[in-house]
């Protein structure tokens, strides 16, 4: 009786921690998944662009998040860190223009709409644009 209680203990400890390994991995999986957002993550996203960018730059700033999105506003100050000490503000009036899209290769309709032109693609969704002279 003893053996048997022994074993089905036993047997139950082996499928809990089986258990917590397969938990411990479906969670590290999805935080490296959900790693896109942060100052990390902007850093990387925009270093291309950083290498051209001087202390007294100034910038407008657009992105393809919808406009009461609470993420829209931290992922622009996010952006205003990242660049520092550059000024960006989030106006589309300026010389030139970051937009950020999440799509590694975005739509150029968007820019459009919002009258921009591309100047150059820094990949990773940063487009540099100017605004289009007819607006």
């Amino acid at each position: 009786m003893v053996r048997h209680q022994f074993a089905v203990i036993a047997l139950l400890a082996i499928a809990l921690a089986s258990s917590f390994w397969v938990l411990l991995d479906v969670a590290g999986d999805y935080s490296k998944r959900s790693a896109s957002f942060g100052v990390a993550s902007f850093e990387s996203r925009f270093s291309e662009l950083r290498k051209t960018v001087t202390p007294q730059s100034v910038f407008g700033y657009t992105s393809d998040n919808p406009p009461n999105d609470p993420s829209d506003q931290a992922e622009f100050y996010l952006t205003q860190y990242t660049l520092a000490p550059a000024i960006v503000t989030s106006s589309t009036l300026e010389k030139l223009v970051i937009a950020n899209f999440h799509n590694p290769n975005p739509d150029l309709n968007v820019l459009q709409a919002k009258h921009l032109t591309p100047v150059q693609n820094f990949g990773n969704g940063i487009i540099l644009c100017r605004p289009s002279a007819a607006q």
